[in-house]
């Protein structure tokens, strides 16, 4: 858990902590729990390097995915015609 916190600093990750303490200070100079609780969400998501980032989810791909047989059955189609 210490290594996903002290790695992978990316200006993105940067920014949504930026933005996230802004939103918390703001939350406490105004009292406003709502903007305090989203605050806290964004922050946590950028210090824990959780969710989605400017460029989409992406999955982890495995390296030893063993690629399919090239011996697929042919399809036959029929075509439907309207009367």
């Amino acid at each position: 858990m210490i290594s996903n916190i002290t790695q992978n600093w990316g200006l993105m990750r940067i920014i949504r902590l930026l933005i996230g303490g802004y939103a918390i200070f703001e939350a406490l100079k105004s009292h406003d729990l709502i903007v305090g609780i989203l605050g806290l969400i964004i922050a946590s998501m950028a210090l824990f390097n959780v969710g989605c980032g400017a460029q989409g989810c992406g999955i982890p791909i495995s390296k030893n995915i063993k690629k399919e047989d090239s011996t697929h059955e042919d399809v036959e189609y029929e075509e439907v015609r309207s009367k």
